[in-house]
């Protein structure tokens, strides 16, 4: 199973690494991915990265936050107001499995028109914004929406690679991840 983890200038760290940690040591096969072409990448701390593909086919994709409470010129909100990010995950999203998010990534989604009239969770800061996009908005750790998993802010995208371990591969996967880099998920 192919999972691309979008990553763009001024994405939040541990929206990126967190899941992508678990979903790797999971057995998956993971990709950052950059939204338009392959390049260097810039996270909202100024970590650089390499990217050598772009987000194109996958059986999941996970979309990171960063930079919307601020309004950043950086980041998850700059991405949604430029148009292509929403665009090619509303292409995207009738081939593959899921489509998921952490922390803000959910109003990224939401621009995309991917979770109008579902359930979803993003940063409790940003819980009526989501609201006014016509999602029912619950304070939760991780949201499993069927072909939709929203996590809250930051840390909670551990919990959605443990969610997403065991959703696709089963508890004792996911509990063993969870137990090797010793964290105690949330409920799943």
């Amino acid at each position: 199973m192919r999972i691309e983890m979008v990553v763009f200038d001024g994405f939040d760290e541990l929206d990126v690494f967190g899941p992508f940690e678990v979903l790797s040591m999971a057995g998956f096969d993971v990709a950052l991915v950059a939204v338009e072409r392959p390049g260097l990448v810039t996270s909202m701390r100024g970590v650089q990265l390499q990217v050598p593909e772009v987000l194109h086919q996958a059986d999941g994709v996970v979309v990171p936050g960063g930079g919307w409470l601020n309004r950043a010129a950086e980041g998850s909100w700059a991405q949604a107001q430029r148009g292509v990010l929403p665009a090619k995950l509303a292409a995207l999203a009738p081939s593959a499995r899921w489509m998921a998010s952490v922390c803000t990534g959910a109003l990224v989604l939401a621009a995309a028109g991917l979770l109008t009239g579902r359930r979803a969770t993003t940063n409790r800061n940003a819980y009526d914004e989501l609201r006014a996009l016509d999602v029912t908005v619950l304070d939760e750790r991780v949201v499993d929406d069927g072909d939709r998993v929203t996590a809250g802010a930051l840390s909670a995208g551990l919990d959605l690679g443990l969610w997403l371990t065991e959703r696709e591969l089963g508890a004792a996967t996911a509990d063993r991840v969870a137990a090797t880099i010793e964290y105690r998920a949330a409920q799943r």
